[in-house]
């Protein structure tokens, strides 16, 4: 009787840790995520505030300023040339792709 309240609780425990995790992790990328659209905007504003032209020097600059702050561009976004706040993930989300 001892060892099945001892799996139950262990059970118990292992679930609620798990919960928790996975909340913890939403969380974490939803601000992430919120935080992202809003260092794209200030990229943006640079971009327009500097009258950087042509299009292709904007994108470079706009890319370059995104990893100052710490965010790397998805590969497929790279390679479509977009500039997005859904095309730039923080760095350290990068195992992500990896898996």
């Amino acid at each position: 009787m001892r060892a099945v309240k001892l799996v139950l609780k262990t059970s118990f425990v292992l679930i609620v840790a798990g919960v928790a995790g996975v909340a913890l992790f939403l969380i974490v990328f939803g601000w992430s995520s919120s935080r992202a659209q809003q260092q794209n905007g200030e990229c943006s504003m640079l971009v327009l505030e500097k009258k950087i032209e042509p299009i292709t020097t904007a994108t470079e600059y706009h890319r370059a300023c995104m990893a100052s702050k710490g965010y790397g561009m998805q590969p497929s976004c790279y390679i479509d040339n977009f500039t997005g706040a859904s095309c730039f993930i923080p760095r350290w989300m990068f195992w992500i792709n990896k898996v």
